[in-house]
């Protein structure tokens, strides 16, 4: 036992170094980045090599090299890492190699920015390797000239959180749904990219319409390019917006709902209360929506967002306006008219309670589309049902209000019928667990004959399980 001591302490004390290294090497934020680096041949009959731009090279490859120098410190600074500008010395072909690049990285990152021509785009390269790491990450993507600094900067953080799940070799605690059977999934990025950029588009053209008749001026010749100007930047705000952020569909769906029934909101209340100049109204549609997309991002920031959400969001804002229009009209106890006030009263609160609770519950958009149906054929039966109150020759504020309550019990009633008729059933289908029988009739053995032939026997019964 005394001499089985020293080998023992001898080796606590190497699994604690051990230990003590490699939680070094996860927690090491320093970053070695080298210069970008470009082909260049040395003479036309040499292959071109990686090296960076000499300061006198005026060629748009250079002066892009040199921006993508800026581009990735900002990047790696905003990822909190701490850049080492210690040694800043111009690589040369043989400290480029893949084995020089792990060497480097004994005990912190190193990134390797480089910039290739392909046709009339750049080739962005970010080679990166985590501290004590043997593996090379390499992100490389075709791009334009004007997309180098955002493609650079998410490139970056690519790698480099790439890089921070491979050097972490901690032990992870076990999904307790990993041996279960799942779906199918098939991941998109942003899959709500074409919604997101249709209803970005066209509120664009609608923010460059509001400015011009805000404005007072009502010349057609700046009308039309301030549209084509406000969908322009509507849609290209929507592909940085795509790009940056995994925006689902059921997240685009909500952000439309969350800009176009509060801008429907402002406008109707402002035409309700006869807000004058006319094309002020414009304005308070732009209000509107800026408050429904600040409370519609706020929302997505904490949680994502289904289809059925985003459709349980509109629907509110529909038949929110729809009730708040028949709410006006039977408060003055009138049909004529066109309740503006109460639309869009009803609108802005119609939708801010579904977003509100689309939050909150899941749901299949199948079922609120299904249940939408149910409270419209519900009120149809109740107007139906009263129309002779407001189709007779005699019209008092009284029918109409009668005819008004029928529509209303009637969506109410349909709606209900339809939400009990899709609630989902947590009963398992029954069995049955019977006796199974079955009769049966034919040939059942074969015999031989005195003559040595093979005869059939016939015969009959019933088989099955008891």
């Amino acid at each position: 036992m005394a001499r089985a001591r020293p080998a023992l302490r001898t080796l606590a004390l190497c699994l604690s170094l051990a230990s003590w290294v490699g939680t070094a090497r996860a927690e090491n934020d320093d970053v070695v980045l080298l210069p970008t680096v470009i082909p260049v041949a040395s003479s036309p009959t040499e292959l071109p090599e990686l090296r960076r731009p000499d300061a006198e090279d005026a060629s748009a490859l250079a002066r892009w090299a040199r921006q993508l120098d800026a581009i990735v410190t900002e990047a790696i600074q905003d990822l909190g890492l701490r850049l080492d500008v210690s040694d800043r010395s111009t690589p040369t072909p043989r400290t480029l190699t893949e084995d020089a690049l792990v060497a480097r990285a004994e005990s912190s990152w190193v990134i390797s920015p480089r910039l290739a021509l392909d046709g009339d785009k750049l080739r962005l390269h970010i080679v990166a390797v985590a501290p004590g790491s043997k593996v090379l990450l390499v992100r490389t993507q075709e791009v334009a000239p004007r997309e180098v600094a955002v493609r650079a900067l998410v490139m970056t953080r690519d790698v480099v959180q790439a890089g921070r799940g491979v050097a972490d070799d901690s032990p992870k605690e076990q999904d307790p749904d990993a041996g279960r059977p799942g779906k199918l999934i098939m991941p998109a990025r942003s899959a709500g990219r074409a919604v997101l950029a249709l209803n970005s588009a066209a509120f664009g053209g609608y923010v460059g319409l509001s400015l011009q008749r805000a404005s007072g001026s009502d010349d057609e010749r700046l009308t039309y390019p301030l549209i084509a100007l406000g969908t322009g930047i509507g849609l290209g705000a929507s592909m940085i917006v795509a790009d940056e952020w995994d925006v689902g569909l059921g997240d685009a769906w909500f952000l439309s709902a969350g800009a176009w029934w509060p801008l429907a909101s402002g406008f109707l209340i402002a035409d309700g209360y006869d807000v004058s100049p006319e094309d002020d109204r414009f304005v308070y549609g732009l209000v509107g929506a800026a408050a429904g997309m600040t409370l519609a991002t706020t929302a997505l920031t904490f949680r994502g967002m289904s289809e059925g959400g985003a459709t349980l969001a509109h629907s509110g804002g529909a038949f929110g306006m729809t009730l708040g229009g028949m709410a006006q009209l039977a408060f003055e106890g009138r049909t004529d008219k066109t309740p503006t006030r109460g639309m869009g009263y009803g609108a802005g609160a119609g939708v801010l309670v579904a977003g509100a609770l689309a939050t909150q519950v899941s749901v299949s958009s199948n079922r609120v589309l299904l249940i939408d149906l149910g409270v419209v054929l519900g009120g149809l039966t109740g107007a139906a049902a009263a129309s002779p109150l407001v189709f007779g020759e005699e019209q008092t504020e009284g029918k109409d209000r009668a005819w008004l309550s029928s529509v209303t019990a009637g969506f109410v009633a349909g709606g209900l019928v339809a939400y009990f008729m899709t609630e989902p059933s947590e009963r398992e289908p029954t069995r049955s667990h019977g006796p199974r029988v079955a009769p049966y009739l034919g040939v059942v053995a074969e015999s031989l004959g005195r003559d040595g032939r093979r005869e059939p026997v016939y015969g009959g019964g019933v088989q099955g399980i008891w």
